[in-house]
């Protein structure tokens, strides 16, 4: 493999602020491995300089930083684009011109994979995380060794600079759009390719929903015979898309019953395909909300068609406990429950999490940017189910019902506190981004931060 890299030029776009992000990740990965790395990145170094500081024992990575340089996207022999990167991006656009293969860290390891055998893919608008998560506990009930990875924070490149240089073991990714979009060039969709729901989101980056819907469909774009789709057969905008794919397709519904695919009845979980089966009780799942119920079944659907049991799928489901920043349960404080879910940065994320407590028992804490989606449908479900709102500063604010206006998260939690009677709920759950003060696990850390003060 390190062949493949040893005379090479590389330009990282995109290095990011995250410490185990894609874009720390691939300049780990590939700076012992290539002639010369280039970074660049329009933040500074300033911005950037943790991240620039673990990568200073690699001498041969050239830092262009502040800005991109256009020479870096011809002079070079692989683009690498760190998937916070915009597709569009027009120096992504002058490395196509001169045939410079692009991809992201997810693509590239799958490349030199040389096969997504083995791999569950799952994406959605909403769902996509608790889901993943399941699939691999599910998973890893019956094989120890399955890994989970993608969009949660975690790189596949990992792997290849670990001792399991053999990768035989079940591979769980989380794949936003932005990961996917790159599928194309690999010409590769995962073994299992699950696709939760979908919603329009993302249009500050995408400028159109057709181009977003277009990432999501590479889950099975390039499926063949023996893999799995697994479509949510509730979801409006999935039906009128019609996905299709050469391998099996299954279904998952809360609404009716299915031939080949998951469903409730009677409170059980029924997975179908040849045979009828109960794998679960609903009521073994310990997390709120209908969506949450609609990524069992999602879940179950992808353990079943990679054969794990019906008595490691039950196992699994009792001791899954959720997913942090997603309708987190942070501390009861005098009777009041305070729930982080600040990955809900969509209406329709928002609008599951309000529809998960009782309605006016909610402190909402919501208030941020737009993402150029419509919030007529979440200021509604607001007013309908919200006892009293918070509003953190944002451009979005206008279109919301009216609230307590914050300069901060800290006031954020003083205020609803105040506002909270025993039995109630305060609920971060803004619907929105809070980009550029601080992407949502930062402003979920912040909330509980304060939340464990009071």
């Amino acid at each position: 493999m390190n062949s493949m890299f040893k005379d090479k030029i590389i330009t990282l776009m995109g290095l990011g602020g995250y410490e185990k992000g894609s874009g720390v990740s691939a300049a780990k990965f590939l700076a012992p491995r290539c002639k010369k790395l280039i970074i660049t990145d329009v933040k500074t170094k300033e911005h950037l300089a943790k991240n620039v500081r673990a990568l200073s024992r690699y001498k041969n990575i050239v830092w262009h930083l502040g800005g991109h340089q256009e020479e870096d996207f011809i002079k070079t022999d692989w683009v690498i684009r760190n998937p916070g990167v915009r597709a569009d991006n027009p120096f992504l656009t002058i490395a196509k011109k001169h045939g410079i293969p692009i991809d992201n860290d997810v693509t590239l390891f799958l490349r030199l994979r040389g096969s997504a055998e083995d791999s569950i893919g799952v994406t959605g608008t909403r769902g996509k995380t608790t889901t993943a998560h399941l699939v691999h506990a599910m998973i890893a009930e019956e094989r120890p060794r399955a890994w989970l990875g993608g969009n949660v924070g975690r790189s596949p490149l990992e792997l290849f600079s670990s001792s399991r240089a053999n990768i035989s073991f079940p591979l769980i990714l989380e794949l936003s759009s932005f990961l996917l979009h790159n599928f194309d060039s690999i010409k590769q969709s995962p073994h299992i390719a699950a696709l939760t729901n979908l919603y329009p989101d993302h249009l500050n980056a995408y400028s159109s929903l057709q181009k977003y819907f277009a990432d999501k469909k590479n889950i099975y774009r390039y499926q063949k015979r023996g893999d799995f789709l697994i479509i949510n057969d509730d979801d409006a905008l999935l039906k009128k898309l019609a996905p299709s794919s050469k391998g099996t397709e299954l279904r998952f519904s809360l609404r009716r019953k299915l031939r080949h695919g998951c469903y409730i009845e009677g409170g059980t979980v029924v997975f179908c395909q040849e045979k009828k089966e109960v794998v679960c009780e609903v009521s073994d799942l310990k997390l709120p909300g209908e969506h949450n119920i609609y990524n069992l079944l999602a879940a179950v659907c992808a353990a079943k068609a990679y054969g794990i049991s019906n008595a490691a799928i039950r196992r699994a489901v009792k001791k899954f406990r959720g997913v942090p920043y997603r309708l987190e349960l942070v501390r009861t404080v005098r009777g009041v429950q305070y729930i982080n879910d600040t990955t809900a940065t969509t209406p329709e994320g928002a609008i599951a999490g309000l529809k998960s407590f009782p309605a006016k028992k909610i402190v909402l804490i919501t208030g941020g940017n737009s993402k150029g989606l419509s919030l007529l449908q979440f200021a509604k479900e607001i007013r309908a189910r919200a006892k009293a709102i918070i509003l953190l500063p944002g451009n979005a604010n206008k279109d919301l019902p009216k609230g307590i206006a914050v300069e901060n998260m800290r006031a954020a939690v003083r205020i609803a506190s105040e506002n909270a009677k025993r039995g109630d709920v305060v609920l971060l759950s803004p619907g929105l981004s809070w980009l550029p003060i601080m992407n949502e696990f930062e402003r979920g850390d912040v909330f509980t931060k304060w939340v464990k003060r009071l």
